[in-house]
């Protein structure tokens, strides 16, 4: 995991996003007010066709910790077992994202067989590109909070979508609000049609105590 997500930071790296909706996604400094020692947890659940090497997630989760001043700390629980990835920089953005993109390249990558290079660039296009942006409420405990969608469908154009299958019609849906700690309400992929398609998502379940 950790040289697949050095692997997705190169990729995004380069000329800076142009798109004010997709640098939402990327906003950094996220967590300047988030206490040291507190968790932020989510719900992460991937479900999909029976396939070698792909790895369904029935309830798994995600807690990510401030750990002093410098660092943050993502824990990936699966199946009943954990495990921490290397510290992330306090001051970037949401790590988060990163683990959900990778996810998501790799298990289109092994559902398929094509190249998680190439499904990597033609993510990094469509973030570079742009969404679709909607405006809207959302439940949050007991009451609800304004937030953002922003909607990509990366092979929407691509060329050799014709050889992807119903991986062709992928779509990438995010849910942030400047209300919670960590910005995302949940990050979801899902591909069209019904059966065993696949299917991930992110859900933040805990805010703990206030702060952003």
């Amino acid at each position: 995991m950790t040289r697949l997500l050095a692997a997705l930071l190169l990729v995004l790296a380069g000329p800076a996003r142009a798109d004010p909706v997709t640098d939402s996604l990327f906003a950094e400094g996220i967590f300047s007010a988030l206490p040291a020692g507190q968790e932020i947890h989510y719900a992460h659940v991937r479900n999909g066709p029976a396939a070698p090497e792909f790895l369904p997630v029935a309830e798994g989760s995600m807690v990510l910790a401030r750990d002093g001043t410098e660092g943050l700390v993502l824990t990936l629980v699966a199946d009943g077992r954990s495990r921490k990835l290397p510290e992330f920089p306090a001051g970037g953005g949401n790590p988060v994202l990163l683990v959900f993109l990778e996810s998501v390249a790799r298990s289109m990558a092994t559902l398929t067989g094509g190249s998680p290079f190439y499904i990597r660039n033609r993510i990094k296009d469509a973030l570079r590109e742009g969404g679709d942006l909607d405006e809207v409420s959302q439940p949050l405990g007991a009451g609800r909070v304004a937030a953002k969608v922003v909607t990509l469908h990366p092979f929407e154009a691509d060329p050799n979508r014709g050889r992807m299958g119903e991986f062709a019609g992928l779509s990438l849906r995010f849910v942030i609000s400047d209300s919670v700690p960590g910005h995302f309400l949940s990050l979801s992929a899902d591909i069209p049609g019904s059966g065993a398609g696949y299917h991930e998502t992110i859900t933040l379940m805990d805010t703990g105590k206030d702060g952003k």
